[in-house]
């Protein structure tokens, strides 16, 4: 039996994952990480408004000299889908087209440890501020949302190398409230940034996920009724792909030695029905929202698609959640 070797660097497509502290220094910098460079900054997360409605809001803030929204990149705008349309799923909501580009948002320091952005003065476009910090978060886009919340698991980190292509991705997440679309709204928002080699893009150039078929990608955060949170990310594809790191309230974080993951196509073969993990030797599950398909943003082939993530023996109902994520249906269902 002949096994395909992996070429020098790549280490069959393994990750590494762990905890990493909050440094607003290191966010206001430029200077390499591990060789790479800045792909873009995301600002993203589900709430859900007084009402039950599910809303997702995303902003891809990319340095001046980056590819700006080409391919299957975000483009340099604010976009928001949400629930309540006779569609019943995902679309996408107009509120957001006289946002402020992103070209036009700029980073500065602010009150010595957090980091600010902000679209210039005189920009055009409603007015755009977001202040990040592990004790002080806030979030404005002018007449869209207007939120403020606290970071509730230790930032976390993942890291896939390879000869050519290779991601590091940092992640934070708060618990947030406040009005979005002249709702009361509460969920969690997240601040990931993308590091990559020189001319690297996410999901269109350098990217080692294509390396390691990736199969579905899903970031998610639990509140429970006695104040407890717990936040993480699976990823997870072919070769020795997975990342299994997730972190509570507590400070505990956990990266998975041994994963596995099979999803369950809905019907149409595009969507799925639900995504079974093994981690270490414990079930987990994604259980899809009904109304969590985001049908807004056309047909990817990377569907995105909102939902819960628990493990199965785990019987609490959480009071906020989100579990926002992507399956591939071309690389399949399972580990080969």
């Amino acid at each position: 039996m002949t096994t395909e070797l992996s070429p020098t660097g790549s280490f069959n497509c393994g990750a590494l994952a762990s905890g990493r502290r909050f440094d607003a220094v290191e966010l206001l910098s430029d200077e390499p990480l591990l060789g790479l460079q800045r792909e873009a900054g995301y600002m993203w997360g589900t709430l859900r408004d007084e009402d039950g409605e599910l809303y997702s809001v995303m902003r891809r803030i990319a340095p001046p000299e980056a590819a700006q929204g080409t391919g299957l990149s975000l483009p340099a705008k604010l976009i928001i889908v949400s629930t309540g349309t006779e569609q019943g799923q995902l679309q996408l909501r107009r509120e957001p087209r006289g946002a402020a580009d992103s070209t036009y948002i700029d980073r500065h320091p602010h009150n010595d440890s957090a980091v600010r952005f902000a679209s210039r003065d005189g920009a055009p476009g409603r007015r755009m501020e977001m202040v990040l910090s592990d004790g002080e978060f806030s979030y404005l886009e002018e007449d869209v949302i207007d939120v403020a919340g606290r970071m509730v698991a230790p930032p976390l980190q993942w890291y896939l190398p390879g000869p050519e292509s290779a991601l590091l991705y940092i992640s934070h997440t708060w618990l947030v409230d406040g009005l979005l679309l002249g709702k009361q709204a509460r969920g969690f928002l997240f601040w990931e940034e993308a590091w990559m080699p020189p001319g690297g893009q996410l999901y269109v150039t350098k990217d080692p996920l294509h390396d390691a078929e990736y199969l579905t990608w899903y970031s998610w955060a639990n509140l429970f009724s006695d104040g407890q949170c717990e936040v993480g990310h699976f990823l997870f594809g072919q070769k020795d792909f997975h990342v299994g790191v997730f972190a509570d309230s507590s400070g505990k974080i956990s990266s998975a030695r041994t994963m596995d993951a099979v999803i369950t196509r809905a019907d149409d073969g595009y969507w799925h029905d639900g995504i079974n993990y093994t981690i270490d030797g414990v079930d987990w599950v994604c259980e899809p929202d009904p109304q969590g398909r985001m049908q807004g943003l056309g047909k990817m082939p990377n569907p995105q698609q909102e939902g819960r993530m628990h493990r199965v023996d785990d019987l609490r109902v959480p009071v906020v959640w989100m579990a926002w994520g992507e399956t591939v249906p071309a690389a399949g269902d399972r580990r080969r």
